[in-house]
């Protein structure tokens, strides 16, 4: 199979295009991503948790990065199976419509003013997203989109507001990529190969584990490690304790 362009795509062809994509929008974004996780530090340190949320393919970002090895204790992830893939596009399509989610699911997190959120969509479109946003600049948290300007440019919002998502937030990680998404051409109408995905856990690990090191430097141990290792349940079971004071999805850990 050739694309419009008569190459041959094969198994190169998605790393070929991925790889340029990611230190390109690395670079892009560098500074950005260096002050996010200063600030992330700093947020820990006074004891506040990071919030992520995303809705249908976005929400693997908060999934990817919620609890595992070498990641951060004090994230708390805002999803929802009803928003995630598995639950069938037609239904997660009409809950990201449901803009009273953002209350609610924010009610039962409980963040605190002055707290970080992430938003994750690629387009910023969509109601639910765009509120979350709103709805968490009135209880004053630091917002950040992860999204692609270059889509969310070139289509309309959902959003009753008219507003997209990286018109909301206080600031915007680019994503960039394609205006949907997937990025290999095949003719001059398809594309393959989606890069936001990719992208937004790439830069959202970069950001962990710059503010990661620099707490466990300064001695605060906030990052767990594989149960599947010797010391890895008890590393975690202090760290567990502390974060389900906060964390919904480990209330009652004690």
């Amino acid at each position: 199979m050739t694309n419009e362009y008569g190459e041959e795509l094969g198994i190169r062809s998605y790393a070929e295009v991925a790889l340029s994509h990611l230190q390109k929008t690395l670079d892009k974004n560098a500074d950005l991503l260096k002050k996010i996780a200063n600030q992330l530090v700093s947020n820990v340190e006074a004891g506040q948790s990071l919030f992520i949320f995303g809705g249908g393919h976005s929400a693997l970002l908060p999934l990817e990065v919620y609890h595992r090895a070498g990641g951060p204790s004090f994230l708390i992830p805002l999803v929802l199976d009803s928003l995630l893939p598995h639950s069938g596009p037609p239904l997660v399509r009409l809950m990201e419509k449901q803009i009273d989610l953002a209350r609610i699911m924010l009610n039962r997190a409980e963040p605190r003013e002055g707290e970080m959120i992430w938003i994750a969509s690629q387009s910023g479109i969509n109601p639910l997203s765009v509120e979350f946003a709103l709805e968490a600049k009135a209880r004053r948290l630091q917002t950040i989109a992860f999204t692609s300007v270059e889509h969310s440019q070139q289509v309309e919002s959902r959003h009753a507001s008219k507003k997209k998502l990286f018109e909301v937030c206080d600031q915007v990680v680019d994503l960039g990529g394609f205006t949907g998404d997937a990025a290999v051409p095949v003719t001059e109408s398809i594309r393959i190969g989606p890069l936001s995905t990719l992208t937004s856990i790439f830069l959202a690990h970069s950001v962990l584990t710059t503010a990661l090191g620099l707490l466990e430097r300064k001695g605060v141990r906030c990052t767990y490690t594989s149960v599947n290792t010797p010391e890895g349940e008890s590393r975690n079971s202090a760290l567990e304790k502390k974060a389900g004071m906060r964390d919904p999805l480990l209330k009652g850990i004690r």
